[in-house]
């Protein structure tokens, strides 16, 4: 175990300021506090008046307007607030295109006959041939976007942050630029009702994991969870409240609400898939549910029948993603695909298409480098289709740049995590100039960043219930702290093995009162560690917690990584 000291060691002195100051954050309190000064004005955004004139014009007109979703949470959030808000304010029901797989921007064969006004919100940016064909059929076109794009089309009408020099933040996602539309029309209504949907602005963010060191985005995820309206989300957090301890914060959504809605994408059916849109639609019908073991059938509102359904297909998604990657993890060994620096994996008749993005994922964080999952087009044999990852440590910064540089290929999405499609004839190619081009790029020694180094003798319980009181700060690309805990000396009988199998947990049990834990552990590493009685001298790194136990707070350490320093063997005489 490496770890590097990554600030000053100011421990007692502002640890949440210097902890910040890591991170490049010199607003320290910009940061803490974010408000509506931080706002940016939503007429920053081009072409966003025009867009407001003619969805006007269409709603005066009575005209057939249809939403395109997009299939990711930030997709589904954003369509959900455009047609949620102009159902309320101008009484009108929006028809809307659901996905049927991991599907993005415009298919012009999904699009209904007879629509005067197509609205692709989180999308569709860079589908000038699908614009030029519906500006032919006499169909405007509204996109309202985030994602980077190289031009603006002729044939729409585009706002998109990444193409208005005059809007700085650049990491506010597609729900984030609908709720600037919404807040458009407000003033144009002279009304003040888009501030309604904050909650579902909060959620896609956090979702597609918008950088929150941007204070305007960070004002409107914290603003967002202040105050959850949406029936389906207050279910959701209901649901998942054991998990949360209660707590909404920018972490407990990324980890227990987000990736329930993500599953329900990329696995659910077309009926399950329209259930999550309609409770996300503050429907408030009935949906009948049967209890696990009896024959009674119940009716109850669609927005707690969701929430189950969510948490049933997560599990569905995690089994299914486990089995991929036994076969993948297969595929890597038989052609000996570590050998190269990019793992370039096809996985055509391994891997469901819907699953790609999440098992990249996975499998570049395990294999410490960046990952192509791809699979052969099923019309055109000679393509290739698929999802990239990008890796941190491998001394590339932008992924998504880097490809486009060195092959032949069609890349689009964010820097690090996009959507890729190359030719067959120019994989290989494209491999070997990777494997060479990054072996002269210098090798990353896998370190933990640390932000402090503790010491036993200075070890105050206070210090890491400080540090969890901040919990709500972490998340969205602003890393939670570590600590190094210098050679602590722990008796073998406070070493304790806890659990077994996949819930085996070790726990270290320190004279001060405060407890180190370590998820996911095996009897035998406990044996072969701590075969000795005596005192074992130990360096652990790990985050700050406190576990509230009816009552009872305990501080603890969740430990990322530990040595065993030294061992003073208990003598017999």
């Amino acid at each position: 175990m490496k770890y590097r000291l990554i600030g000053e060691n100011n421990i007692f002195e502002e640890p949440i300021e210097q902890i910040l100051r890591n991170r490049g954050i010199t607003n320290v309190d910009g940061f803490l506090n974010p408000s509506e000064e931080d706002v940016i004005h939503y007429s920053k955004l081009k072409n966003i008046d025009k867009a407001v004139k003619c969805l006007l014009n269409h709603l005066g007109k009575n005209s057939e307007i249809v939403v395109i979703v997009d299939s990711d949470p930030d997709g589904f959030t954003s369509a959900a607030l455009l047609i949620n808000y102009i159902k309320k304010v101008f009484k009108k029901d929006i028809k809307y295109v659901l996905p049927k797989r991991k599907e993005h921007g415009i298919i012009l064969k999904k699009v209904p006959n007879e629509v005067d006004l197509l609205i692709v919100p989180d999308a569709g940016s860079g589908d000038f041939k699908e614009h030029e064909k519906l500006k032919e059929a006499g169909i405007d076109c509204i996109i309202l976007d985030h994602h980077e794009v190289k031009e603006e089309s002729r044939n729409a009408i585009v706002v998109n942050s990444q193409l208005s020099p005059h809007y700085s933040n650049k990491m506010l996602s597609g729900v984030g630029i609908v709720y600037k539309f919404c807040k458009a029309l407000d003033a144009e209504l002279e009304i003040e009702h888009a501030d309604t949907y904050l909650d579902l602005v909060s959620i896609g963010n956090i979702a597609d994991m918008m950088q929150m060191d941007n204070l305007e985005t960070r004002y409107y995820a914290f603003q967002g969870l202040k105050k959850i309206k949406n029936k389906l989300l207050k279910a959701l957090f209901k649901e998942q409240e054991y998990s949360t301890n209660g707590e909404k914060t920018i972490g407990t959504v990324a980890f227990y609400i987000v990736p329930l809605i993500n599953a329900a994408i990329r696995v659910g059916s077309q009926e399950e898939k329209d259930q999550l849109f309609r409770a996300l639609l503050n429907s408030d019908e009935k949906i009948p549910y049967k209890k696990r073991g009896t024959d009674k059938v119940i009716m109850e509102h669609i927005a707690k029948n969701t929430a189950r359904l969510l948490k049933n297909l997560k599990a569905k998604q995690d089994r299914q993603r486990d089995k991929g990657v036994v076969e993948i993890e297969k595929r890597i060994a038989d052609k000996n695909l570590l050998a190269n620096k990019v793992l370039i994996v096809v996985v055509t008749d391994i891997l469901d298409k819907s699953l790609t993005g999440l098992v990249a994922n996975q499998l570049s964080r395990k294999h410490e480098r960046p990952i192509m999952l791809l699979r052969r087009n099923k019309t055109d044999k000679k393509k290739l289709s698929g999802s990239a990852r990008g890796y941190e440590r491998s001394g590339i910064e932008d992924f998504k740049s880097f490809l486009e540089q060195h092959g032949e290929l069609i890349a689009q999405g964010h820097p690090n995590a996009f959507g890729v499609k190359v030719e067959v004839s120019n994989l290989i190619e494209l491999n070997n100039k990777l494997n060479t081009v990054l072996t002269s790029l210098p090798a990353k020694e896998f370190e933990l960043n640390v932000d402090f180094i503790q010491k036993e003798e200075t070890l105050k319980p206070s210090f890491i219930a400080e540090i969890h009181d901040y919990r709500h700060c972490w998340g969205g690309g602003v890393d939670e702290p570590l600590i190094a805990f210098e050679n602590f000396t722990f008796d073998k009988k406070d070493i304790l093995i806890l659990g077994k199998t996949k819930k085996t947990t070790l726990k270290f049990k320190h004279k001060s009162g405060v407890e180190f834990i370590m998820w996911k552990q095996s009897e035998d590493r406990y044996n072969e560690l701590f075969s000795e009685d005596g005192n074992y001298t130990i360096t652990l790194v790990g985050k700050c917690s406190v576990n509230d136990y009816r009552g009872n707070k305990t501080p603890q350490v969740i430990v990322k990584d530990f040595k065993v320093v030294d061992v003073e063997q208990e003598l017999p005489f």
